[in-house]
């Protein structure tokens, strides 16, 4: 990245840039990410499935199959695994782009240092938070707070100097114009993460859901009970799972590769400009010729 550059790095070439080197990485970095995040997806959604048709046994006793002890349980080890892996990832993202070798290994045990942990936690806290006040806040706060794991990873910032330091980059816009900021940048990318998240996971899904849509209606025409067909349909959304996860942790890659070339650029530009303004103040500009007398 060229720091004295003439302007922000464009959205599109972002998105383009980002593909390709999602795609050039793709091999050094997915699996050993997706292989364990599809293995615990799929562990979740047979759990719940297997709950269910305990449950299911004895209409009498069902209350929330979903909110069992052990589902709970494991649906939080997912969310934590997401949260851990999807790190480690963006690790190996920023490597890339700064033109180190990807070490997975050195990506993992990164991410699984305290000072990191401690730090995803403060960004994800922050994140709910927002989430609870009408989800409004979230839309600020999120693209806000997107470049704390590139800061960790290249500066060595942790804790509260990380959260400062990504709102320090995304808020620099010295040219006030409002399709280079990198807020909305940040925000436009997260955007086509959650659309083309949804609709991978709306293709993958859909086969597994059609039957269970059809057997729906065939029992509610007949006015059979629905309840009892519930665990088979639920053991069908567990290889829909498995293919969602694999779905999903590609496009987050993407949005890794997005995240770790705009925190280049920005970072580039704003320490660039910074270093122009000090380099006018101790070699100050000669001053014009005084103009010669007729």
């Amino acid at each position: 990245m060229n720091p004295f550059s003439a302007g922000p790095m464009p959205f599109r070439f972002l998105l383009d840039e980002a593909i390709r080197q999602a795609r050039r990485h793709f091999r050094a970095i997915y699996p050993s990410v997706a292989i364990p995040i599809a293995v615990v997806a799929m562990a979740v959604a047979a759990a719940q499935a297997l709950w269910f048709s305990r449950v299911a046994a004895d209409l009498g006793t069902m209350r929330s199959p979903f909110w069992s002890p052990q589902v709970l349980l494991l649906t939080l080890v997912y969310a934590a695994l997401l949260a851990i892996a999807y790190s480690a990832m963006q690790v190996a993202a920023v490597d890339a782009i700064a033109g180190r070798p990807i070490d997975m290994k050195r990506a993992w045990r990164f991410t699984l240092r305290g000072r990191v942990l401690g730090t995803l936690f403060l960004w994800y806290a922050a994140t709910l938070v927002s989430l609870t006040c009408c989800c409004l806040p979230a839309l600020y706060v999120v693209p806000l707070f997107s470049l704390v794991p590139p800061a960790m990873v290249e500066e060595g910032r942790f804790g509260v100097q990380a959260l400062s330091r990504s709102a320090e980059l995304t808020r620099h816009n010295p040219s006030r114009v409002f399709f280079e900021h990198p807020l909305v940048k940040v925000f436009l990318l997260i955007l086509v993460g959650v659309l083309l998240s949804y609709l991978l996971g709306l293709l993958v899904s859909l086969p597994f859901q059609i039957p269970m849509y059809v057997d729906m209606f065939r029992k509610a025409a007949a006015g059979e009970d629905m309840v009892q067909g519930m665990p088979t349909w639920l053991w069908l959304q567990v290889p829909a799972q498995l293919l969602n996860a694999l779905a999903s942790t590609a496009v987050y890659l993407y949005l890794c590769f997005g995240t770790a070339l705009l925190f280049f650029d920005t970072r580039g530009r704003k320490e660039g400009s910074d270093l122009r303004s000090e380099i006018d103040v101790v070699f100050p500009p000669a001053s014009p010729p005084p103009e010669l007398p007729l």
